[in-house]
């Protein structure tokens, strides 16, 4: 098979630089271009060190010159500003940002922007393999999902799509990669041995996009698509900030409508996911260590008989199956590839 020819636009950020150091082995990709403002004209080792190669950050126009896919490893907005022109140009794209993956409308108020490129949201399939990969397959626009929301949709998904469930409660952690390369407030000294909340109460921006995802599959079931019919989800959902580098560890709480005790319930998931090479489902409680470096969503459902709560616990490494590899996993798919081409199924211990 033909190589395809794949670029980076903001490669110096976190996702950009996970995609670089998978996408540089994978068998069927070329990676002929990578840039970054900051860095332009640089070598590739002044910002990653770890990946032993001599290539240049280029500017963005001679990564768009030579590439047949680019990927969009740049800041919420600004997606929504360049995907005409390359859509149009007969580029395909994958999307790491959010610009594309609600309603313009839902975007905006969330966002607090004005989606800038509302008529593309049409056009763009959602990226969550596990339910949409028929559509990924054909797709010149992938919206590629938040980190959370992929932990916390796959934990949630099977009892949603068999109405199992009401009143969700979502808590859920994640390493400070997660805030991004630059962000503020992520300092060792303010990180190391703490632990705090934040975007309390409603108001974290995957919210909206957790609420979408469950919605399709309680309307749709299994095999859903970006633009059919959805129900009403709702849920309550905290992030906090761990004191570590990358992972996110989820834990879901739900009123069930019918009570599944243990054997039935693991079997539920089990049967659900079976055929889905990155989700791993077990009676034993998930670790983000056992996700670090993978594509791998780690899954545990219980049953807290003295309560009568359902509480699914997911693990998955935030730049790998919450970012990066599960955007290599959406472009095997739209290389007509096998999903586990260039990606790992097991983390890193310890």
């Amino acid at each position: 098979m033909k190589r395809a020819k794949v670029g980076i636009i903001g490669a110096s950020g976190y996702g950009g630089g996970e995609l670089m150091r998978l996408l540089k082995p994978h068998p069927n990709v070329e990676l002929v271009g990578f840039s970054s403002r900051k860095h332009q004209g640089k070598p590739l080792s002044e910002s990653w060190p770890q990946l032993p190669y001599p290539d240049l950050f280029e500017s963005q126009q001679a990564v768009i010159e030579k590439s047949d896919i680019l990927f969009l490893a740049i800041p919420n907005g600004l997606a929504m500003e360049l995907a005409p022109s390359l859509l149009q140009a007969g580029k395909r794209v994958s999307d790491l940002s959010a610009d594309f993956r609600l309603p313009p409308e839902v975007y905006q108020q969330w966002y607090k922007t004005p989606h800038k490129s509302p008529e593309l949201y049409r056009q763009a399939v959602y990226g969550l393999p596990e339910f949409f990969r028929a559509e990924i397959a054909g797709a010149n626009l992938v919206a590629n999902p938040g980190c959370y929301v992929t932990a916390s949709t796959l934990a949630l998904a099977p009892l949603v799509s068999l109405g199992l469930v009401e009143n969700i409660i979502v808590n859920a952690a994640s390493g400070v990669s997660g805030a991004g390369r630059e962000a503020e407030g992520t300092s060792f000294a303010e990180i190391n041995e703490n632990f705090k909340a934040y975007k309390v109460a409603g108001s974290h921006r995957h919210i909206p996009e957790i609420e979408l995802n469950l919605s399709r599959i309680e309307a749709q079931g299994r095999q859903a698509k970006t633009h059919g019919k959805s129900g009403e989800v709702k849920i309550t959902f905290t992030p906090h900030l761990a004191p570590m580098s990358r992972g996110i560890l989820v834990t879901a709480y739900a009123t069930p409508r019918r009570v599944l005790e243990g054997a039935e319930l693991l079997g539920v998931y089990q049967d659900f996911y079976q055929n889905e090479p990155f989700v791993r489902v077990s009676e034993a409680l998930p670790e983000t260590k056992g996700t670090t470096g993978s594509n791998l969503c780690w899954i545990s459902p219980k049953l807290d008989a003295r309560t009568g709560q359902t509480i699914v616990f997911s693990a998955i490494d935030n730049l790998g199956k919450g970012m990066a590899s599960q955007a290599v996993q959406n472009l095997n798919l739209m290389l007509g590839l096998a999903e586990t081409t260039g990606l790992c199924t097991g983390g890193l211990w310890p």
